[in-house]
């Protein structure tokens, strides 16, 4: 049993997690088109922060992940025992390459950047698994705490905006020229954005100064199609899924809804939709957060689990923003509306290059 809180988000939309909300829950969008960003082609939608404060001596990646773990800490009643820190990105501050430098390019050297500037001893892991590395994390955090090898860990999905991502996904043709619509029938590609998000799992919910949320389980599996595309059955997102409803103890029916990794793109929607109907999944809200941060990368996983966290506490299930006619090869149940609803239990699915996928469950507890 392992419990996840003290969440927060660094995003275009603002700092903390009940403001991302309340600004997702208005319908705003933190993708714009940016005329002065070194980078980012000036005709197409990012999702960037612009409003934020460097530490000295620290890169913006840096500072913003020492920041949010500092607020995530603070909100802990109780700081003792052994920490584990899972610092998970696709890229780390890869930029700094074009200034020669090598050593720093590396996760690792950020993380041990960060945690030397923390107030607590922590051992550190990298998670770099393309597109479910924040899932992932924390997927890997709910073993570690219920196999006794930590008492608390702070998992971290960062990614923040570089040339070396964006020329990438121009090359594969998956930009879009406008907001991205993920799960719509006329989506053309998807939008890149930047976020920062942090949250604790423990194995005692009085370890949190909030209501925590239980993660009931969750696992990966990896459908080996192909570099850069999924599955065309959704068999690596629909065995995570299977895997982790097992882990979880529930059926289908228990599931209340879902968060999907809805990237926009034509083949991620269309598998995720094959691999939500194989499972039986095609009654249940199912949304997508990419047309309010843009993909995020390695943060998309944990931001879009807080977004999740923080649905449960208003009852609340928000809509898909850019997608108003829904069109993907299996018919789902995706939220073109903000839809109040009673939540009690979400699974979180997340896809990535490689053909990687991962999924997990959380439920809301009584505190």
């Amino acid at each position: 049993m392992s419990y996840i809180g003290a969440e927060h988000i660094i995003s275009p939309l603002g700092v903390g997690a009940h403001v991302n909300f309340a600004k997702a829950q208005q319908g705003i969008s933190g993708l714009k088109k940016h005329e002065h960003y070194d980078h980012a082609p000036s005709n197409i939608p990012f999702g960037i922060i612009e409003d934020y404060n460097l530490e000295k001596g620290l890169t913006k990646l840096e500072s913003l992940v020492l920041q949010s773990c500092q607020y995530s800490l603070s909100r802990m009643n109780d700081l003792e025992g052994k920490w584990l820190m899972i610092f998970c990105t696709t890229k780390g501050d890869v930029d700094r390459l074009a200034a020669g430098l090598s050593k720093e390019v590396r996760p690792q050297f950020v993380a041990e950047v960060v945690a030397s500037k923390l107030d607590i001893q922590m051992d550190i892991e990298v998670v770099s698994n393309a597109c479910i590395s924040g899932l992932l994390g924390v997927v890997m955090a709910h073993d570690y705490i219920a196999t006794n090898n930590y008492d608390k860990v702070m998992v971290i999905g960062a990614d923040v905006f570089s040339e070396f991502t964006c020329r990438g996904f121009e090359s594969f043709m998956a930009l879009s020229d406008r907001e991205c619509k993920p799960f719509d029938a006329n989506r053309n590609g998807l939008s890149l954005g930047e976020a920062i998000a942090t949250a604790v799992v423990t194995g005692d919910k009085k370890d949190f100064m909030a209501c925590p949320k239980e993660v009931l389980g969750g696992a990966s599996a990896n459908d080996a199609n192909h570099i850069s595309g999924p599955s065309r059955t959704g068999e690596g997102l629909y065995r995570s899924i299977t895997k982790a409803l097992k882990q979880s103890a529930l059926q289908v029916g228990q599931i209340d809804a879902i968060s999907a990794h809805g990237t926009a793109t034509r083949y991620n929607d269309d598998m995720e939709s094959i691999a939500f109907h194989r499972m039986g999944l095609t009654k249940q809200p199912v949304n997508s957060m990419k047309g309010y941060f843009g993909h995020t990368l390695g943060a998309a996983g944990l931001l879009e689990l807080v977004m999740c966290m923080q649905s449960m506490d208003n009852n609340e299930m928000l809509a898909t923003k850019g997608c108003e006619s829904p069109g993907t090869t299996e018919k789902i149940n995706v939220l073109t509306e903000n839809k109040a609803m009673q939540l009690n239990t979400i699974l979180k699915t997340t896809s990535g290059f490689g053909g990687c996928n991962a999924a997990a469950v959380i439920r809301k507890v009584e505190c």
